[in-house]
């Protein structure tokens, strides 16, 4: 039996993505794959937030914390911060606790920038 390039591309990705690493915190260890899927997939059914997940933060069995977001322009950043809980084995999202947070970072010229020198 073959099996198509892609599938085998894709399954590699997955599993890397799926892999260690991706959710930090004291019980990021406690969380199943089938439970950061989960998460993963409330984030794009609240309107108002970027959809996608910089970082989770196991902070207890049933809490994670999120950040979305990112560069919004050229020395700017935009970062939402909230809290998931698992409710009865479903994942869902406290639209209360969503926190934005705006960064802005010196835009340094260098002098291979500068024009007319």
């Amino acid at each position: 039996m073959r099996v198509p390039l892609i599938l085998v591309i894709a399954f590699f990705v997955s599993a890397a993505n799926a892999g260690a690493g991706e959710v930090s915190g004291p019980y990021a260890q406690q969380l199943s794959q089938s439970d950061v899927a989960q998460i993963k997939s409330v984030v794009p059914k609240q309107r108002g937030i970027p959809h996608n997940v910089r970082k989770i933060e196991a902070v207890r069995r049933d809490k994670v914390t999120i950040q979305t977001g990112g560069k919004t322009g050229m020395d700017s950043a935009t970062y939402y911060d909230f809290n998931v809980y698992k409710r009865p084995g479903k994942w869902v999202i406290d639209a209360s606790s969503i926190e934005i947070s705006t960064e802005t970072t010196p835009n340094h010229r260098l002098d291979s920038d500068a024009i007319g020198r």
